[in-house]
């Protein structure tokens, strides 16, 4: 029976990047971070989401949004030099981290594998035919 691998990392220096003006720029490795400042990370761009995810978002929080956008961005920068860093409007900063937050959530999940509804293994506990709420005889 094949095994399947439960996560696939790379050592050889794999980083997310983006461009900049024509110009490409690693982006700071997930890994190269403690553990604590890991989970600070994580802790800012949860933060993030949870208020765009509001219906409403007032001046303060706007504010909040702002300072935890700064504080991700500056920890995730790598080797933007600090001048290309000026130039970028705050839509910019914000599309960056989004990016990298969600290569990062998406990096430790794994591939999505589509729903199946064809009784296979990979079958959605959503589907008409999850055993999830049916009764076994016993």
């Amino acid at each position: 029976m094949a095994q399947k691998a439960l996560l696939t990392i790379e050592t050889k220096g794999t980083t997310e990047a983006v461009i900049i003006d024509g110009t490409e720029y690693a982006l700071t490795d997930f890994d190269s971070f403690s553990v604590v400042e890991q989970h600070k990370i994580s802790r800012l761009g949860k933060s993030i989401e949870a208020f765009m995810a509001a219906d409403e978002l007032d001046e303060k929080k706007a504010e909040q949004v702002a300072t935890f956008t700064d504080e991700l961005f500056d920890n995730i920068a790598g080797n933007i030099p600090d001048d290309v860093k000026k130039k970028l409007k705050p839509g910019a900063r914000q599309r960056i981290t989004s990016a990298y937050f969600l290569a990062f959530v998406g990096a430790v999940r794994g591939p999505e594998t589509p729903p199946s509804e064809d009784g296979s293994a990979t079958q959605s506990q959503d589907s008409k035919d999850s055993m999830e709420g049916k009764s076994t005889a016993g």
